[in-house]
């Protein structure tokens, strides 16, 4: 069986069109758009008309695409900017009225557990303690796991907890950087909002994790930090290994660049992310030295890949039942 999961997020909304193969998923298709849904939102609680726009017309192209490929269901779900906002409900009508497509948002405790599967999924040698590390638009999921290599199928059961965090690197960026580069006041300001929000969590994680990093601004590093001229590829497969050293020499770096600089690194990585992806990679900072860890592995899957991991588990039970 052949079908598609889109995740409408923050900054992007994402395609995967996967076969389902005797409970396994092979990755067939794979698109990026940055939508920037969130825009405005952490300070008017709404989605904007210009950023609805910007998401029917995503959404319609990733609709032909996912029928073009074969895919016989579309499952979609929103994240932090959707739930946020107060017109959401009039944003989903409007999407379901417009192309067909109904859209589930996701709470921040389901976001998190699929982003989870997602992210361990990608390795089959995760044993012990795990945290993973999900930098988003407007949240930062943090989910930590025992053992997950040995829950192929359904992940729920690795999880010891989970936390949904409102900070995120549209978010805070917004709410905190005038000018890039920004001023020292303004990233004491952000790295001061960061730490309080972490020492303020509540989260079990037992002791020695190992750090899992999911999504855009972790695979976005993994790019920059290999450079342009990698092979390595970040949406399907490869194992990458960044050292707390390399995040704080990134994020050094960065904060000293124009957003056209942070372009110029990596132009296909920073595509619709160099205004925003300095506050992400201080997150990965202030996670790793929070929890003291010495390096992050990047997984390349993401929340997208966790939908379809979803469904399977579904059909699965529902097969076996």
């Amino acid at each position: 069986m052949r079908f598609a999961t889109i995740d409408i997020g923050t900054n992007t909304a994402q395609l995967l069109v996967v076969e389902s193969e005797e409970n396994t998923l092979r990755r067939v298709h794979a698109v990026e758009r940055f939508v920037r849904l969130g825009e405005g939102v952490d300070t008017s609680a709404r989605i904007s008309r210009a950023a609805q726009r910007r998401l029917l017309a995503t959404l319609r192209e990733y609709k032909q695409t996912a029928q073009e490929q074969g895919a016989t269901s579309i499952l979609v779900a929103g994240t932090s900017a959707l739930r946020d906002a107060t017109n959401r409900q009039a944003v989903v009508d409007r999407i379901h009225d417009h192309l067909g497509l109904s859209v589930e948002v996701l709470s921040g405790e389901e976001e998190a557990a699929w982003s989870f599967a997602a992210a361990c999924s990608a390795f089959d040698d995760l044993t012990g303690v795990c945290l993973v590390v999900d930098i988003g638009g407007g949240s930062t999921e943090l989910i930590s796991g025992t053992n997950p290599s040995q829950h192929t199928l359904d992940y729920a059961e690795a999880m010891t907890d989970r936390v949904s965090l409102d900070v995120g690197c549209v978010r805070l960026t917004e709410r905190c950087f005038s000018s890039q580069p920004p001023t020292a006041e303004e990233i004491d300001r952000v790295e001061h909002l960061i730490d309080t929000t972490l020492n303020n969590t509540v989260l079990s994680v037992g002791p020695d994790p190992t750090l899992i990093g999911t999504a855009g601004t972790a695979t976005a590093l993994a790019l920059i930090h290999a450079g342009p001229e990698s092979t390595w590829d970040a949406l399907h497969g490869g194992r990458f290994v960044l050292s707390q050293n390399d995040v704080r020499r990134w994020r050094t770096r960065l904060l000293e660049l124009s957003v056209e600089e942070i372009r110029a690194l990596h132009p296909d990585a920073m595509e619709g992310r160099a205004d925003v992806f300095p506050i992400g990679v201080i997150l990965l900072d202030r996670i790793l030295s929070h929890y003291a860890r010495s390096s992050l592995r990047v997984s390349p899957y993401e929340l997208r890949h966790g939908l379809a991991l979803r469904a399977l588990a579904a059909t699965s039970e529902q097969t076996s039942g």
